[in-house]
């Protein structure tokens, strides 16, 4: 895989959950691609930040190798869009990690990729991601294969350190 991985967005994103994966992912030399149904836009989080989308699904041609999934009320409207759940289904299917943490979840509930599999979110998305096929558990962090869920804003360094630990050294570090 390569060293690009998506970010999506919406409008009231978790400032947060979008920020400290951002960084983490630019410290260790990824390409953080932020993905929104519309761009280029700009987006407000929650607490006021901006994040400026540059991609939509639909411009997305090549393999990533994650997409993250940031919490707040975003992911509610990241769901609408079968183009966003289509590129969190298409990442997993290829091999790509798929990371989400708090409301996140909600995402990979309407993605189907839940059954079976170990996962964690905010206790509100407990109930979709069971009735979805998850064994939910509340842990700070869960990794089921190529899934990657935490539950809340203080569990975001364990999150970012299990999303590096499976993505690995990037290819290259430095300017692109």
């Amino acid at each position: 895989m390569g060293r690009q991985v998506a970010i999506l967005v919406e409008s009231d994103f978790n400032d947060l959950e979008y920020w400290y994966p951002y960084y983490r992912l630019v410290e260790e030399g990824y390409d953080p691609l932020v993905v929104a149904p519309v761009a280029p836009r700009q987006y407000q989080g929650k607490s006021g930040t901006f994040a400026d989308a540059a991609y939509t699904p639909r411009s997305i041609d090549f393999d990533l190798a994650a997409v993250v999934i940031p919490g707040g009320w975003a992911p509610d409207r990241i769901r609408m869009s079968q183009e966003m759940v289509a590129l969190v289904q298409r990442v997993y299917a290829s091999g790509g990690i798929v990371a989400s943490i708090c409301h996140g979840g909600s995402v990979l509930v309407s993605a189907g990729i839940l059954k079976g599999l170990k996962a964690t979110s905010y206790a509100s998305v407990r109930d979709d991601m069971i009735l979805a096929g998850a064994e939910w558990v509340d842990e700070p962090v869960v990794v089921c294969g190529r899934l990657i869920t935490s539950r809340k804003p203080a569990d975001l360094p364990l999150f970012a350190k299990a999303l590096l630990h499976a993505l690995g050294p990037a290819e290259t570090i430095g300017p692109k």
